[in-house]
């Protein structure tokens, strides 16, 4: 978790791992003379009301997570399910809540197919942006709202202009398609070209040789590609007037120096033209489509689902690189007592959901 969510955590109570006096010893994060947890009212995936307080003299799991989030949420949903299905006798004692961190797709609509695929059964809530705002605040849950905002795919289909220059330097220029339909986004090849270059602010002179800072000289040419889907590479266009060439959403094209190497190249499709990059750098990953599964070890991939295994035909969609990148929220899981106080915390994922569940079931005693 990031150091600067754990500062403003610590800020406002003190955890203190290991025994509380008389009471339960318990193995997480322990809040030191433990605050009553903040109530809320707000709509379950069935659309009811449902209100924290109502839910006094019960253990209550408490998580923040939003269902677009491609895997550090995914990891604490889990294992809230496992807790939830290995209570036994004490499942009557636990009340178990997720809160939305994305209402704006996060819909009591989309909850309710959404725990119906993954068969969880507890309360995931959701509401206006203005009374979670006031949840999260009062529960001390930092969200990053860019960040949140960058899982949402494209709304337009986009179009790929690449550059690879002598040095193996490049650059990508993606551009909304212009045209009134995906099979007709611009007039031509020349139109995205100039349309993309001139929107990028990259110098763009073919007849001269000149693309960016690079003009062709005796040593090297610029050579016109377009992006073979099937064969996922770069093929050579065939011509060099990209005016000749009709661009409807799949045709993506590069200007490649003659002695760059080809395999440095930009992709002409991200995830495999099956998905959409979220984040950048080392924490850029794909959000796929439905239908469709990042494999193992590759992030930046979307291959149809059933087919993302770890080589030994398990499935294994998580690494242990997922708590690497920022997931955009403060990933806190609490475990309240039965008085409504904060008793437990478990940061980020990397919990042992054994142990989770025997604090749940260590208060469920109290």
């Amino acid at each position: 978790m990031d150091k600067r969510v754990i500062a403003l955590l610590l800020s406002v109570t003190i955890f203190l791992p290991g025994c509380m006096g008389d009471e339960a010893e318990l193995i997480g994060t322990e809040f030191i003379d433990p605050p009553d947890a903040p109530d809320f009212s707000l709509f379950d995936q069935n659309g009811d009301l449902f209100t924290f307080s109502d839910h006094e003299g019960k253990v209550i799991v408490v998580a923040f997570i939003y269902t677009s989030c491609p895997d550090i949420c995914l990891i604490i949903s889990a294992n809230m399910h496992y807790v939830k299905e290995n209570l036994g006798s004490y499942s009557e004692d636990v009340v178990f809540v997720s809160v939305t961190i994305d209402p704006a797709r996060d819909t009591i609509a989309h909850l309710s197919e959404w725990t119906e695929q993954m068969g969880y059964d507890w309360y995931h809530l959701t509401d206006s942006a203005r009374a979670l705002q006031d949840v999260y605040r009062d529960w001390n849950v930092v969200v990053d709202n860019a960040h949140i905002a960058a899982s949402e795919p494209p709304s337009e289909s986009l179009v790929r202009v690449a550059v690879l220059n002598p040095d193996n330097s490049s650059i990508i220029v993606d551009s909304h398609c212009q045209g009134p339909t995906l099979a007709n986004c611009f007039e031509s090849g020349s139109e995205l070209m100039e349309f993309a270059m001139s929107n990028a602010n990259i110098s763009y002179a073919p007849n001269e040789g000149i693309i960016g800072d690079w003009q062709e000289d005796g040593n090297w040419t610029w050579g016109l590609h377009l992006w073979d889907s099937a064969n996922e590479s770069w093929t050579d266009a065939g011509t060099d007037d990209p005016g000749t060439l009709d661009v409807d959403s799949g045709a993506h094209m590069a200007w490649i120096a003659s002695t760059a190497n080809l395999s440095m190249a930009p992709l002409g499709e991200d995830c495999n033209g099956h998905g959409w990059i979220m984040g950048s750098g080392a924490s850029a990953h794909c959000m796929c489509d439905d239908g469709y599964d990042r494999p193992a070890n590759d992030w930046l991939s979307c291959i149809p689902e059933g087919n993302a295994t770890d080589g030994n035909g398990e499935v294994d969609p998580h690494e242990q690189s997922l708590g690497e990148y920022e997931v955009g929220h403060s990933t806190v899981t609490y475990i309240i007592d039965k008085q409504l106080r904060k008793r437990v915390a478990y940061s980020g994922i990397y919990w042992d959901a054994d142990n989770f569940l025997q604090d749940v079931i260590t208060l469920s005693d109290e």
